[in-house]
């Protein structure tokens, strides 16, 4: 009874170590998925960025702890001045997703994240299912 009681106690130990290793590998392939699908997005989309730094700028940075990863496009690469000498910047990623007064929207980040959340959550789901077994 001793023996089951020690090995009980030592699984039930390692287990937050096991599913927080299992988790955050699968948090970080889940943020690189959905960061390809959403540059494949812009890929499909016409007329996308001529130099292509919107595509580029669909990155994956790390979050606040090892369990957080921010998926991102736009930034400083699609950041311009509205008009040369005008002083005003702005995100043409922005203009991509939700359209301007003289170009319509194009949108990639958010529909691709709605198509991938509910596999993304079953995945992550899956994961504390595989560290606990």
């Amino acid at each position: 009874m001793a023996d089951d009681t020690d090995e009980l106690d030592r699984y039930l130990n390692g287990l937050p170590d096991k599913i927080f290793a299992e988790v955050s590998d699968e948090v970080l392939r889940q943020a690189f998925m959905l960061s390809d699908a959403q540059r494949a997005a812009l890929q499909s989309l016409e007329q996308t960025a001529e130099t292509g730094a919107l595509e580029a700028s669909c990155t994956v940075a790390p979050g606040s702890n090892d369990l957080e990863y921010i998926v991102q496009a736009g930034g400083d690469m699609t950041t311009k001045e509205v008009r040369q000498g005008s002083g005003v910047e702005y995100d043409y990623a922005l203009a991509f997703e939700y359209g301007t007064s003289r170009q319509h929207a194009k949108p990639f980040f958010w529909p691709t994240y709605r198509e991938k959340r509910e596999g993304i959550e079953q995945a992550i789901s899956d994961a504390v299912e595989r560290a606990i077994k």
